[in-house]
């Protein structure tokens, strides 16, 4: 089956408020102390102006309440809150930027040449980020899945997007955009993907139960549809 029909036409809407158009993007690294050790990463956001420049701020409001609490969280939180305060301040419309990460993520302007297996990997991507690090068993079950689900699923592709891209949205964000692009029979075929990475273990854990629910509801994806 040909990558256009899992397309429909629509506009991309920002997955906040659902009401304006994408406008921008923005990333918000942060850190969170655990008294003998910490963790650093960052947040995507890709929305209208006004909703990305809200998520920056609580982004720096978060790590103003809860990043201090280890000596290495303690010396570099002042500078990542500064830095996010001067992102919102300054964030202006940039729809080439906009473009940019759609196109990144398997969404192209043209929507006839949507790529649904780079959708799946960018999805896959940010599952396997969601808690901060990079585990390779968690890598080899989404090729070992992603070769069973998409017939041109490339391992080199999906390595080169893991390690080439450091600001892939959320899986709740793609969601959104997503569901105004894929027809019912896309939508499915990519949870089901995400799907089948969680339970590969064995063992759903609950941020990834969490981010399957927030998919599933996004795309109105029922639960007798997965047999």
């Amino acid at each position: 089956m040909s990558q256009e029909t899992y397309t429909t036409k629509s506009e991309h809407k920002c997955p906040y408020c659902q009401k304006e158009k994408l406008e921008t993007v923005a990333t918000a690294p942060y850190v969170r102390g655990f008294l003998l050790a910490y963790q650093i990463g960052h947040n995507s956001f890709i929305g209208c102006v006004p909703c990305v420049r809200k998520k920056l701020l609580g982004e720096a409001g978060i790590s103003a309440l809860i990043g201090w609490f280890s000596i290495t969280a303690f010396l570099i939180n002042p500078f990542l809150i500064v830095y996010n305060l001067i992102q919102a301040a300054f964030l202006k419309y940039n729809p080439q930027k906009v473009k940019a990460k759609l196109k990144e993520v398997g969404i192209p302007e043209n929507l006839e040449s949507i790529n649904l297996t780079q959708i799946g990997y960018a999805l896959a991507i940010s599952m396997i980020k969601a808690d901060g690090k990079v585990e390779e068993s968690e890598i080899k079950q989404a090729e070992e899945i992603g070769e069973k689900i998409f017939k041109d699923f490339d391992e080199a592709k999906f390595r080169m997007m893991l390690n080439e891209q450091k600001d892939v949205p959320s899986i709740r964000d793609l969601a959104v955009i997503l569901n105004d692009v894929l027809n019912e029979e896309g939508k499915l075929l990519i949870f089901k993907y995400l799907f089948a990475i969680a339970q590969a273990d064995g063992n759903i854990d609950s941020s990834e139960a969490l981010m399957l629910s927030e998919l599933a509801t996004v795309l109105s994806i029922q639960k007798e549809q997965l047999t």
